[in-house]
């Protein structure tokens, strides 16, 4: 059963360190919409207004006009907002965002949201921090596609969605937010194509480090998958290495 609105922001990144009352007003002020599943929306869309994730997916892509090959940029869930690049400068920023799932979401006006901020320490106080991990999240990602192998793009990629101290009845890590994408959509987050990425799945599996079946995607050796993530660590210069080792 979808949580109510409320309860989602009390568990987000984002919003979990505010007041119940401005939560609520948060809540009151935003207008509930829903996106099906398989939805391509408007960029527009993040130009006036705010929308924070209550249920659901939404993959933000760049899309070459040319070729038509889009690589993923991010991958947004519960408690995430969209565009929090447009809310910070009022500029257009060009995304494409397209519904993994049935996505419901808080539609609020920009200056609204610019205001709470400006208004709220409760919420600048955790807004920076966030958007900190959004900029980390590029630089890693521009700096992976430089330096790493496919092997090593994809073992980041799952790792980074993985919760090391939840483990299911049979010992294996969940994986959130992409457990069931396609060999395709994974490929588009570390700028591969699928039969390429279908050939590392079928590594990892051999080597009994993933289970991979019917969309379900978990990790069943940890270790080994940490391991696949630094191998690009080993052919690297000294410099990179000391700046790896600083982060």
């Amino acid at each position: 059963m979808p949580a109510e609105p409320i309860e989602t922001l009390q568990n987000s990144e984002l919003f979990g360190g505010a007041d119940m009352s401005l939560l609520q007003r948060i809540v009151n002020a935003g207008e509930k919409i829903s996106w099906p599943k398989g939805e391509s929306l408007s960029p527009d869309i993040a130009q006036k207004d705010l929308f924070v994730i209550l249920e659901g997916r939404l993959k933000l892509s760049q899309v070459d006009p040319h070729t038509g090959r889009s690589i993923t940029l991010f991958l947004l869930g519960s408690g995430d907002i969209y565009d929090i690049f447009t809310l910070l400068d009022n500029a257009e920023h060009i995304t494409f965002p397209v519904t993994l799932d049935r996505v419901e979401a808080l539609r609020i006006p920009l200056p609204q949201a610019r205001e709470w901020l400006c208004r709220y320490p409760e919420l600048s106080n955790r807004f920076l921090p966030y958007l900190g991990k959004m900029m980390r999240h590029l630089e890693d990602f521009s700096e992976s596609m430089v330096f790493d192998d496919t092997m090593t793009r994809l073992a980041k990629l799952i790792l980074r969605h993985v919760d090391p101290q939840k483990s299911q009845t049979d010992g294996h890590h969940p994986v959130r937010l992409i457990h069931n994408l396609s060999h395709e959509s994974l490929a588009e987050m570390i700028g591969s194509v699928r039969a390429v990425v279908s050939t590392q799945i079928h590594k990892l599996k051999d080597q009994d480090i993933i289970f991979s079946k019917r969309g379900h995607l978990a990790v069943k050796n940890l270790e080994a998958l940490r391991k696949k993530s630094d191998l690009a660590l080993q052919c690297l210069c000294p410099e990179r290495k000391n700046r790896k080792a600083d982060k």
